[in-house]
């Protein structure tokens, strides 16, 4: 499969490249070296026409030329294929020509990162007795094993007769890892073999070709019902089919932009389009066969669907969920079977992408901490040009089941929702099929902004659910009935966006029709993932509210986060500026600066309170005192975090366990819950492990409350000690909680089992099990006792298993056995003895057969109930792993202010209660600054606003002088102030900031269609409509993308504005004139970057030398020194010249004007005189 064509967000169609291309040829017939040993393993290739759960699959005239390996397995058939089919035809493939493999395994073959202790069952051959020991081993040592088929065409027909049940004989080869073999198929030559062109059964396909193509409903790619996810696979051509095969075509028809992850046994098969991609990407080996073949161990799933999701491709995978005797069983019960019913079941379990992706027990938590999104936007039709929008929005975290959905108007630069997709990046978006559904503006962001985020379309009602039919599936599949009522199980936030007339509640409110319809959109993608029953029922669901949105909306449940829960006002960073003052991103952003978090939920949160700095003074200031308490005691900061540092993912682990205990996902009415897994032993000790690491986690965190028992900061009493004391950290529940798993089964035993064995008292079933166990046990040592009395000597019991209970009599006694003891066996000899069974004896062994079947089946569910006892506090684990992220979020920030040296505690004033907004900063320092680079970095102070002051600064000053560095700092300064956090300044004293405006550099944007200027005027636009006088807006040069006159002139407009506004702003411009028409305003203060200049009246701008300084000072600056700039940027000095002579005479004409316009308006005559002699002095 070619990766674009499969790969999200190219278009669904994954097989269109195939034809476009060349045929499989040099490379792909060449075996790659594989990934891992196990991935490479040369096994057989063709799926047999009806094979069941780890059968060998047959190959088409395949078959063995060592009879005498066959003669050997010929009596342990039976034996050797336990999960083979019965009378199964063998379809004939025509015979490719031999090629040499050569096969190169690594060093590492283990997908779970533990060394392999154990040799797996060779591939497609489920052989319980397999002859390990009794085969030579000509390849030596190795840790384990597969079978390669050896060709004979001839007695191909004889062989599928013989063999039909069992599968053709193999012979074994064992490699040590990290060794090379050749295997050589055929006398031709390697280069020979290797030039041979490859033509894949499904490349000749006619319904696969381009011109060819349909989905599942007719739709031709074009059409705007065309569903890439489906395809149309013509009924004669599935007839043709083996029955697996046919299975698997059917469900490629479903899942058509999926990676077919195809259960056999003990291996998921790749097979034509599919197997491209596993060779290409996962570095597989094509199969022998004339379709594309390749495949996988079951316990390798981990490494190569997460390989494959994180290349962009969609992974669907399809368990066996019936095994062959369930198979004969329902073909029984059915009253009529064609060839295709002879087949065991395949279902797809579980389709995941980038944003589906949950972690259970085949899919291990990821070491990635970032949270990846999938989010759904619909909006509404702009009401006229220039109107705006109005968007619905749903975006999840499947990961940890955070459901986020909100409803905005927004403005005509889809402002709000660029800041959401900043806040939140999406890693797949969700759309409504629709062309005409969205406006020019959103689409321009969707191909621009979101140009590299894979995008699905819906169709509307069918996959795009209306509010009605989201309320309704939620009301009948999780929430049991209406929205109302007290005892409505209904989340609060949901509860509020049903309309409050509807006594049923299922009808939504007018103002959140398309916030429901973005959750219908993500609750339909969920279903179709498989994902639903297992996401929604631990969800979490908060409202998202635009952070500017103070008047057109009402807050609504705001985060439960610790710290931010009495923070309901945040300052607004919009997308703009994240990136203007790089706030959030990779290397050298502040979030990448200060986050020294230990923990992986910690970094979460420390990301969550970078992109929205609260506008509470008081939740400010706890953090602040938390903080400073935290640096006073180095020692207890240094074992906090060491603690924090042992401590796995505990907020995925926990949504984990939850989804691990719940019955609807584990149980047999979900295909998960069918599966036929042959390594669920590892499974269940990689849940314990799990599990045992959450306990001990938890357990680690114990210790909080006395390591803290001396905290002064009401944060950090909050967050660590019990209720008893003020706090609300649930240490007593925690203790009791863990108390009972501790004494609920032996940890260490469990971990090496993977199955838990009980104590008494904690699950009730096992415990009436037992009981009944320990009363057949009771009821056959009183029969024992009698019978030893009727013998009048010891009767003891005899045999195992299914002979159990049987009387053993010494047979000098065994005379006065009456008829109603039947005998089972006898000892001859000196101590001779007879076995006797009785009607009391086989009902015992019924019995206790039944009962310990019944105990099997109660410790099969008992992890599960286990989990789900642990899931009954949920909410306490869950409250808190949150606190435990705030604890670990201010050590960051005390280790951050420590190692860094920074010491400054922002002094902030609360907005209106001094009079006009202010910040005031002495010798501050930017704060992206390496370290390195810190002692050379000249720090700067400024101050802007406050009673008797100017509330705007005019920043001029010489190029590459400072100055966007100076706004960036003043910025990030107060982002870093308003976190809780020290500051690198020697002070700092401001009042509150609501949101900061940049516009900064200068830039077009080609995609979007915008010149250089549109862009600053755009976002010019949106500080003049949004700014209020708690604002700080820092303007960079505003003007300079069109002609002076007239970037002049909106720059003063705009300065105009700001000023009256008195909204606290930094405007730097190269615009003089702009600053002599503002020297005399009280509301505007004029400041510079100083700098040194030698030799500048000289008429050689070349000689000129400008020393910069990189401090800010009061006043204007005369010039911008760009010659200087010139010069450095290495340009050549006649050009330099001739540049100067032309600015003089543009400043001379410049002048004249000048000069002349007060002339005409009639200047005083004493000022007349002075403007003559200035006339005459302008050389012509």
């Amino acid at each position: 499969m070619s990766k674009n064509k499969s790969k999200l967000p190219a278009s669904p169609n994954t097989l269109l490249s195939y034809f476009a291309r060349s045929p499989a040829g040099n490379k792909s017939a060449k075996p790659s070296t594989p990934t891992s040993a196990l991935a490479g393993a040369p096994r057989s290739t063709k799926l047999a026409e009806s094979e069941p759960a780890g059968s060998t699959p047959k190959s088409k005239k395949f078959t063995i030329k060592n009879e005498k390996e066959s003669a050997k397995k010929e009596t342990n058939k039976k034996d050797e294929h336990t999960n083979g089919e019965a009378n199964e035809e063998e379809e004939e493939i025509g015979i490719r020509k031999k090629r040499r493999r050569v096969i190169t395994f690594g060093d590492s073959d283990s997908d779970s990162g533990e060394p392999q202790t154990k040799t797996p069952e060779p591939a497609h051959n489920n052989n319980n007795n397999n002859t390990e020991g009794k085969d030579k081993k000509p390849f030596g040592l190795s840790s384990f094993e597969w079978p390669i088929k050896e060709d004979n065409a001839e007695s191909a027909k004889k062989k599928a007769e013989e063999e039909t049940a069992g599968g053709p004989a193999t012979k074994k080869v064992k490699l040590e890892a990290g060794k090379r073999i050749e295997e050589e198929d055929g006398p031709e030559e390697l280069a020979t073999a290797l030039d041979e062109p490859v033509v894949w059964a499904h490349q000749k396909l006619e319904f696969l070709k381009p011109n060819k193509i349909k989905d599942i409903q007719g739709n031709r790619p074009g059409s705007e019902k065309y569903d890439g996810r489906t395809l149309f696979v013509p009924e004669s051509f599935l007839n043709t089919l083996t029955p697996a095969m046919r299975q698997w075509w059917e469900i490629k028809s479903q899942h058509y932009d999926c990676v077919l992850f195809f259960k056999v046994g003990k291996f998921y098969e790749l097979y034509h389009m599919d197997a491209e991609v596993g060779v290409s990407e996962l570095g597989f080996s094509f199969m022998k066969g004339e379709f594309a073949h390749s495949g996988f161990p079951e316990t390798a799933y981990d490494r190569m669907s997460t390989s494959l999701i994180e290349k962009g491709y969609k992974v669907a995978r399809i368990e066996q969920t019936e095994t062959p005797e369930m198979m004969q069983e329902r073909c029984k019960v059915q009253r009529t079977n064609s060839k295709y019913d002879k087949v065991v079941r395949r279902e797809v379990c579980q389709v995941t992408v980038k944003g589906t992706e949950v972690f259970g027990q085949q899919v291990r938590i990821t070491t990635n901490h970032a949270p990846r999104y999938m989010m759904t936007i619909v909006e509404s039709s702009p009401a006229g040009l220039g109107a705006g929008c109005r968007y619905g929005v749903c975006f999840i975290d499947t990961s940890i089941g955070l459901f986020h959905l909100g409803e905005f108007d927004d403005d005509n630069q889809q402002s709000r929702l660029l800041t959401l997709l900043s806040h939140y990046s999406p890693v797949i978006i969700l759309t409504e099929r629709s062309a005409t559904a969205y406006s020019e503006g959103t689409q321009r962001i969707f191909k621009t902004l979101l140009a590299h985020v894979p995008r699905e379309a819906l169709t509307n009602e069918s996959q795009l659910w209306s509010g009605e039919k989201t309320l309704r599936y939620l009301a009948e599949k999780f929430y049991g009935g209406s929205s109302g009522g007290e005892s409505s199980k209904w989340p609060p936030v949901l509860r509020s966006l049903v309309d409050d007339s509807d006594s049923l509640g299922l009808t939504p409110k007018q103002s959140s029709l398309l916030a429901l319809k973005a959750l219908g959109g993500c609750i339909w993608y969920l279903q179709r993932s498989l994902l639903d029953q297992q996401v929604i029922p631990l969800a979490t669901f908060e409202q998202y509210i635009p952070l500017d949105a103070k008047d057109d909306q009402t807050a609504g449940e705001t985060s439960a986060r610790i710290g931010a829960a009495n923070a309901n006002r945040y300052m607004v960073l919009d997308s703009i500026t994240l990136n203007n003052l790089k706030i959030i991103g990779g290397e050298g952003s502040l979030a990448d600066r200060m986050d020294h978090c230990c923990t992986k939920f910690g970094k979460r949160l420390f990301h969550h309170w970078v992109c929205v700095p609260s506008c509470e003074l008081e939740v400010i200031v706890q953090r602040q005192q938390a903080v400073t308490e935290l640096i006073d005691h180095v020692t207890l900061l240094q074992d906090v975090r060491a603690l924090l540092g042992q401590l796995p993912d505990m907020e995925r682990l926990v949504t984990q366990i939850h989804a691990f205990g719940n019955a609807t996902c584990s149980g047999r009415n979900h295909p998960a819950g069918r599966a036929i897994l042959y390594e669920e032993l590892t499974y269940g000790k990689k849940k314990l492990s799990d599990f045992i690491a959450t306990l001990n986690g938890f357990r680690a965190l114990i210790a909080l409350p006395d390591m803290f028992d001396n905290a002064k900061s009401e944060l950090l009493v909050r967050i660590t000690q019990s209720a008893s004391v003020g706090g609300a950290f649930p240490i007593e529940t925690m203790r009791k909680q863990l108390a009972f798993f501790d004494k609920a089964f032996d940890h260490e035993k469990a971990l090496k089992s993977g199955v838990i064995a009980p104590e008494r008292g904690v699950d009730s079933e096992y415990d009436t099990v037992e009981r009944e166990i320990e009363t057949l046990k009771t009821e056959l040592e009183e029969y024992l006792a009698e019978q030893s009395k009727f013998f009048g000597c010891t009767v003891v019991y005899f045999g195992n298993d299914k002979k159990r209970y049987q009387l053993e009599v010494p047979e000098a006694r065994a005379k006065k056995a009456t008829s109603e003891y039947s005998l089972e066996s006898q000892r001859a000899g000196k101590n001779g003895v007879k076995r006797f069974h009785t009607e009391e004896t086989r009902q015992f062994l019924r019995q206790m057969t039944q009962l310990e079947d019944k105990r099997k089946m109660v410790l099969k569910d008992l992890a599960r109930r286990i989990f789900e006892k642990f899931s009954l506090e949920y909410s306490t684990w869950k409250g808190c792993v949150e606190m435990v992220a705030t604890l670990d979020v201010l050590t960051s920030l005390a280790e951050y202010a420590r190692s860094e040296g920074v010491c400054c505690v922002p002094e902030l004033l609360a907005n209106g209660s001094n009079g006009k907004p202010l910040i005031e900063i002495e010798e501050g320092i930017h704060p992206c600054i390496a370290s390195e680079l810190m002692e050379s970095f000249i720090p700067n102070g400024i101050s802007i606003g406050g009673e008797g002051k100017a509330s705007l600064v005019l920043l001029t000053g010489p190029n590459m002088g400072g100055k966007s560095t100076l706004m960036r700092q003043v910025g990030l300064l107060a982002v870093m102030a308003q976190i809780g956090s020290r500051i690198p300044a020697e002070r700092c004293r401001m009042t509150l900031v609501d949101r900061i405006f940049t516009r900064l550099g200068a830039s077009d944007d080609i995609m979007a269609g915008h010149s250089t200027f549109l862009v600053e005027l755009n976002e010019t636009s949106a500080i003049l409509k949004h700014a209020t006088s708690d604002s700080l807006v820092l303007l960079d040069e505003l003007g300079r993308g069109t002609a002076t006159y007239d970037g002049t002139a909106v720059a003063g407009a705009v300065v105009h504005f700001l000023a009256d506004r008195q909204c606290r702003t930094l405007f730097s411009t190269h615009y003089h004139n702009l600053v002599d028409s503002f020297h005399a305003d009280p509301r505007i203060a004029l400041g510079h970057m100083a700098c040194m200049v030698e030799n500048e009246e000289g008429d050689d701008p070349t000689q000129e030398t400008v020393t910069f300084l990189y401090k800010y000072a009061d006043g204007p600056c005369p010039k911008s020194y760009g010659f200087n700039a010139a010069k450095l940027a290495g340009m050549p000095m006649a050009i330099i010249k001739r540049a100067y002579e032309l600015s003089k005479k543009v400043e001379r004409d410049a002048l004249k004007r000048k000069i002349m316009m007060k002339l005409v308006k009639g200047a005083p005559e004493p000022e007349i005189r002075d403007l003559v002699a200035k006339l005459q002095s302008c050389r012509f």
